[in-house]
C-alpha cells in the first residue's frame, strides 16, 4: 500500500516514473557524448550574466552522426537565440583511453580534450567571440550531466583572463528520428 501511495504521489504531482527511478539510480548514469549525440537531440537554454541575471534564451538542436572513416562523432549544434542570432558549432569527437576523448570545433579549433569524470563529461577550451580572438577568446568550461537516458543538463561557465562573464545553462533530450 506504501507503494502504491508513493506512485499516485509521484503521479498527482506530475513526476515521470522513469525520472524518478533514474534520480534514484543515478549513480548509474554516465554521460557518454559519442553515443548521446548520436542521432539528434533538442533543448532549450538560458544565459545569465555574472550577477545570475537572465540575459537571453535559445533553443538548442544537435544532429549527429559516426564517421567510420574517421572513427569519429560528427555533429552540428545550433543555438538559436530569442533575439534572432544563430550561432552554429560544428563538432568532431573522438573517444580515447581512460574515459577521454579529443574533440575539434570548428571555431574553437582543434586539440580540445574532455574527459568523464565520476559519470559526468567535461571539457574546457577557448573560442572566438565576436572580436575577441586569440588569446582574448573567451574560455568555455562545460560540464555535461545525464539526468536520464534521453536528456543531459549542461552547464557553461565562460570567462575572460579568470573573470567571469556568464553562464549557460540548458538541458539536451534526445528525439527520435
Amino acid at each position: 500500500m506504501a507503494t502504491s501511495a508513493v506512485a499516485m504521489t509521484r503521479e498527482s504531482i506530475g513526476v515521470d516514473p522513469g525520472l524518478a527511478t533514474a534520480v534514484r539510480h543515478s549513480s548509474v548514469l554516465a554521460f557518454e557524448p559519442e553515443s548521446f549525440f548520436l542521432g539528434r537531440t533538442e533543448g532549450a537554454g538560458v544565459v545569465r550574466d555574472p550577477f545570475g541575471r537572465i540575459v537571453r534564451r535559445c533553443r538548442i538542436s544537435t544532429d549527429g552522426s559516426y564517421s567510420a572513416a574517421e572513427g569519429a562523432l560528427r555533429f552540428n549544434e545550433t543555438f538559436t537565440y530569442d533575439d534572432g542570432e544563430v550561432d552554429p558549432w560544428r563538432w568532431v569527437m573522438r573517444p580515447g583511453r581512460e574515459g577521454r576523448y579529443v574533440a575539434a570545433e570548428a571555431k574553437a579549433g582543434v586539440g580540445i580534450t574532455g574527459e568523464r569524470r565520476g559519470g559526468e563529461y567535461v571539457l574546457a577550451f577557448r573560442r572566438p567571440v565576436g572580436r575577441a580572438t586569440g588569446a582574448l577568446s573567451p574560455r568555455f568550461f562545460t560540464r555535461f550531466t545525464l539526468l536520464s537516458p534521453d536528456t543531459a543538463l549542461k552547464q557553461a561557465n565562460v570567462s575572460l583572463l579568470g573573470v567571469p562573464l556568464g553562464r549557460l545553462t540548458a538541458i539536451h533530450r534526445r528525439v527520435s528520428a
